[in-house]
């Protein structure tokens, strides 16, 4: 896969994506907070493919969080303190939903391909098991770092980085 990189605004991807799921959003009576500071700068990826992450991260937040939940986006500037060989300074991204959580046993298993969980409220939900898997690669090749945390019952965060561009 070839990737095409250039500075891009991650308020502004973080926007669109959500437009574009308002109507799944809607539906499910969810509502969605936003907490980006203006000041964050653009990040060096690919824009094309940071659509496809978030796309996947909060689509996973709508599908994954019942009736009237919550699902909260924010993304800050920090010291990259995950990769000690990556960008001197990333930002941090986070969703967060107030869906059912991912168990114990399954949470070593959620960026293989292919794994669905036997969780009945999560089997309900369409899906081939390939998203956090592919979504995983793009945001390595991207040279950042994917990770969650999660408990039964209360909901799911998942983190990623993205290099803070040095070009305007």
């Amino acid at each position: 896969m070839r990737l095409e990189f250039s500075a891009v605004s991650l308020n502004d991807a973080i926007e669109d994506v959500v437009r574009l799921t308002q109507t799944q959003i809607n539906e499910k009576k969810q509502s969605i907070e936003m907490q980006l500071s203006k000041e964050n700068p653009r990040v060096w990826c690919d824009p094309t493919r940071l659509t496809q992450i978030l796309a996947n991260l909060i689509s996973n937040a709508i599908k994954y969080t019942p009736n009237n939940g919550t699902i909260t986006i924010s993304g800050r500037k920090e010291l990259n303190r995950w990769d000690a060989k990556g960008a001197p300074e990333v930002i941090c991204v986070q969703v967060t939903d107030t869906g059912y959580g991912i168990s114990p046993e399954d949470q070593g298993k959620i960026f293989q391909k292919f794994f669905r969980s036997e969780d009945q409220n999560i089997r309900e939900a369409p899906g081939t098991g390939l998203g956090l898997n592919i979504t995983r690669h793009l945001v390595e090749m991207q040279g950042g770092r994917i990770w969650f945390e999660s408990q039964i019952g209360k909901g799911t965060s998942f983190y990623f980085t993205i290099p803070v561009s040095i070009a305007p």
